[in-house]
């Protein structure tokens, strides 16, 4: 049995620290979320009581250690890791123990691993890769400088912090050389990255294996797979010893990248490049490496104008963005039991979705905290202030979200014989064109038909960007009584607005950038063959220009917005549509082909389109389902609030429902995981520096 999988840390960790003169101080640390688990550690957030610090926390249970070699190793790690210092290296802090654990404090970072990067964005462009690798070949130089092989280089060993830079951590298996020249022979390493050297084992190895790991990296980011990944290890090992591996068609990668990957990923150690001669070799040369990467990159590809600015001599600069885009917007999504992974869709008439098949709501708290909190993490630089005219600083007050969802519902449950009259039927004014989905980090981005750019946060705070893009609107839910909350709007400049609405005015920009980049793309998948914009969208002076979405959330088969005009408007993976206008009491649907149709809604129910009517019925019992959860959450709160609260609840659909419960629909599937915890079983404490 795996002695990890009964670990048990307390919620509060106690390091007993003794001083000089014999007294005992004790120091406590709360357990935050789980970051992550790799051979006998798992890692936590841990924040100091005293201090607020936060930090990650490598933890081992003392049963992993019961062999003399497992506690050698540990003892290892910890005096390598402690000893060195650089700013590509995750930053050692300091460790201790109690009778169940060891504890290994480490610096934080705060936008996860490259792994997780590369599972959101499948690929990754060559700007990108270049300012990673140039990164992680400085720290490389250093360890080396101090006869420190690192042996297990991998995505997951290397992790970005607020500032985007990279940090190469996790030093269980790095090895110090007592002398230059030295080989090592214990056979280890990760089996995608591993050396061939090393599963030769005869001659040894040394810093070489390193700069293979980096060959494999930097052919994995651009590719967006290892080069001799298999379903089986041992057919991995055979295809390294061999050297068998090759550059797909489907992916653009230049010369200068291929013939880099192929110098680096030589059998013979001795023929390999050395970490200047990469630095040195043409691919470095194709640009002008920025020092850190925006982190809207986190979600997004580099926009043609970024690439522009570093890369002017790359003459396919444009095509090449253009298919990272169509890949990002055409891959499938990621399973359920990582449900962070990065999104993107658009809707039509301009282009087509595709979204994902896992349910993601939209509040989770964490991500961004209020802007009266204090937050440990660093700030953008601030702007001055500016007094707001009294227009300005006047609220404006919006319904409840519940009141739309009720109507929209009951619409769908018992429609009136309603019969429109020629030209009164007419398509939604407003609706949602594109989206980005970073609701792992930041929230939901995108983009209206009238050009507006808005951001839905995580912590239920929305921002929009005004068509000519000099003003913005920032909405926050504030209670208006007992019983209920609203969205409460102010508006401001972009050149001067309040301080603490930095950070979310740099999203905002970040989301508008990518999305009107994306947007002005002439070969993204589904923007030929489709209606022509001018049919469904009126002259923009016209339209309302302060609509925003106001809840949305994702089922297995769809992504629904609910709009501040009273739309709500649904999108299947499919690539159909339903646009349901409570107010006028009419229906909006797109085909598969891009074909709409707008019509009254009792038309549309009693319509002989089996595609359409199964869709709104979907759309309804959709609707119904978010009413009864946010009800019942309701009154568990003993409130009539339809307002969810809590990190780990979520709007319209209440976070005790059961997601087995959202109606099916033929001819969609979608998965789910789910796990079981495990027992808990006690461990005789020991020292481990004994």
């Amino acid at each position: 049995m795996d002695p990890q999988s009964n670990q048990n840390v307390p919620s509060i960790v106690e390091e007993k620290i003794t001083k000089h003169n014999g007294d005992i101080q004790i120091r406590q640390y709360l357990k935050g979320k789980f970051l992550g688990k790799g051979g006998f550690a798992r890692c936590y957030e841990f924040t100091n009581q005293e201090t607020n610090a936060v930090c990650a926390a490598k933890v081992v249970v003392k049963a992993s250690l019961t062999k003399s070699r497992a506690k050698q190793k540990l003892m290892s790690e910890i005096k390598i890791h402690r000893s060195i210092r650089h700013q590509h290296v995750v930053q050692f802090q300091h460790f201790f123990e109690d009778a169940e654990n060891v504890y290994i404090l480490l610096e934080l970072c705060q936008n996860q691993s490259l792994n997780e990067l590369l599972r959101r964005r499948k690929r990754l462009h060559e700007l990108e890769v270049l300012c990673y690798s140039s990164q992680i070949i400085n720290a490389l130089k250093y360890l080396h400088a101090h006869r420190i092989i690192h042996r297990d280089l991998k995505l997951g060993n290397l992790f970005l912090n607020e500032k985007m830079e990279v940090k190469l951590g996790d030093f269980g298996l790095a090895s110090k050389l007592d002398f230059d020249g030295e080989k090592k022979r214990t056979i280890c390493g990760t089996p995608n990255y591993i050396a061939p050297e090393v599963l030769e084992g005869k001659s040894g190895h040394s810093y070489e294996v390193d700069v293979w790991s980096l060959g494999v990296i930097i052919y994995t980011l651009i590719i967006g797979k290892p080069p001799f990944e298999t379903s089986d290890v041992k057919t991995t090992y055979k295809r390294i010893k061999m050297n068998a591996y090759s550059f797909p068609d489907h992916v653009p990668i230049s010369d200068a990248a291929k013939d880099l990957i192929s110098k680096i990923l030589i059998g013979d150690p001795s023929a390999r490049p050395t970490l200047d001669e990469i630095l040195n070799h043409d691919f470095f040369r194709t640009a002008n490496i920025p020092k850190a990467l925006p982190p809207s990159f986190l979600a997004c590809p580099p926009s043609s104008q970024y690439i522009k600015q570093h890369m002017p001599q790359l003459a396919n600069y444009q095509s090449t963005q253009i298919q990272q885009i169509q890949r990002l917007e055409s891959t499938a999504p990621a399973n359920i039991a990582n449900p962070s992974g990065f999104q993107t869709g658009t809707s039509r008439p301009s282009v087509q979705q595709n979204p994902s098949q896992n349910m993601m709501m939209t509040d989770r708290g964490g991500a961004f905290r209020r802007p009266n909190q204090q937050s440990s993490e660093k700030q953008l630089p601030q702007s001055q202030t500016r007094p707001m005219s009294s227009a300005d600083n006047q609220p404006q007050f919006y319904p409840p979200s519940i009141n739309t969802i009720q109507s929209n519902q009951r619409l769908l449950s018992a429609p009136q014989n309603v019969k429109a009259q020629g030209d009164s039927i007419k398509p939604p004014n407003v609706w949602v064109k594109k989206w980005v989905d970073y609701s792992s980090k930041y929230g939901l981005g995108y983009l209206l038909c009238n050009n507006s750019t808005g951001v839905f946060f995580n912590d239920s705070t929305k921002i929009l960007m005004d068509m000519n893009g000099k003003n913005f609107h920032y909405f926050e839910r504030k209670a208006v009584n007992s019983q209920e909350k609203q969205d409460v709007m102010t508006t401001h400049q972009l050149s001067e607005y309040p301080k603490d609405l930095q950070k979310k005015v740099t999203l905002l920009q970040h989301f508008r950038s990518y999305l009107e980049n994306t947007n002005q793309a002439q070969n993204i998948p589904g923007s030929s063959g489709q209606s022509q914009d001018v049919d469904m969208v009126d002259d923009s002076s016209k339209q309302p220009s302060n609509v925003y979405v106001k809840k949305w959330m994702r089922t297995k088969h769809a992504i629904m917005f609910r709009l501040s005009n009273k739309i709500v408007q649904v999108n299947f993976q499919d690539h159909t549509e339903i646009l349901l206008n409570s107010e006028s009491r009419q229906v909006t649907y797109v085909n598969k082909k891009g074909e709409r149709q707008t019509l009254p809604l009792n038309a549309a129910l009693e319509s002989n389109n089996a595609e359409m009517t199964k869709r709104l019925k979907y759309t309804k019992d959709i609707l119904t389902h978010m009413l009864s959860s946010n009800n019942n959450l309701a009154s568990a709160n003993g409130t009539g609030s339809s307002q969810v609260k809590g990190q780990n609840q979520q709007p319209l659909m209440s976070a005790h429902t059961k997601r087995g419960a959202e109606p099916p629909l033929s001819d969609m599937r979608g998965g789910l995981s789910s796990g079981v915890p495990s027992s808990q079983t006690n461990r005789k404490p020991f020292n481990v520096l004994n």
